[in-house]
């Protein structure tokens, strides 16, 4: 096993290109935004911090409204089922609703390759499998015309 090293935002990032993880840096925060998360139905933004701790992955997911007490009711079994996550609802006055997934590994300033690929993976799996359970339980909030409901809306 490697021995762990200092890390920093560019050490993670040439990990992240080794090991074939697609990522990219944008202005407004100082994450590192995976792609593989990213891109699924649902999901708002997916991002990798480097803290003072160690490492947080941050997911969002956008809920219909209409599901957030159902949501709020299954938040005990979401973190018993998923226990390398914390799960938590974010709500904001003039936005949808929001399902943050956590993941968190406590390092310190040093860490191995594997040990980050090793969370990177897991964390990513734990992720997706959770926003899949979600969108088969119809939590999340669907953006696409051809999602919409069959019965029309009254007025």
């Amino acid at each position: 096993m490697a021995s762990p090293q200092l890390i920093s935002t560019g050490t993670m990032q040439d990990w992240l290109d080794q090991a074939g993880t697609e990522f990219y840096l944008c202005k407004q925060c100082d994450g590192l935004h995976l792609r593989a998360l990213q891109d699924a139905d649902g999901v708002i933004d997916s991002r990798l911090f480097l803290e003072e701790y160690g490492l947080l992955l941050t997911t969002e997911l956008e809920l219909r409204p209409a599901a957030l007490l159902a949501v709020a009711a299954d938040l005990g079994r979401l973190n018993m089922d998923y226990p390398t996550l914390k799960v938590f609802l974010d709500l904001v006055d003039d936005a949808l609703p929001q399902l943050v997934v956590a993941g968190n590994l406590p390092s310190g300033e040093k860490l191995s390759r594997d040990q980050f690929l090793h969370f990177i993976a897991i964390t990513v799996e734990a992720t997706a499998h959770l926003a899949g359970a979600c969108r088969a339980l119809d939590y999340l909030y669907k953006e696409a015309a051809g999602d919409a409901p069959e019965t029309p809306m009254l007025h």
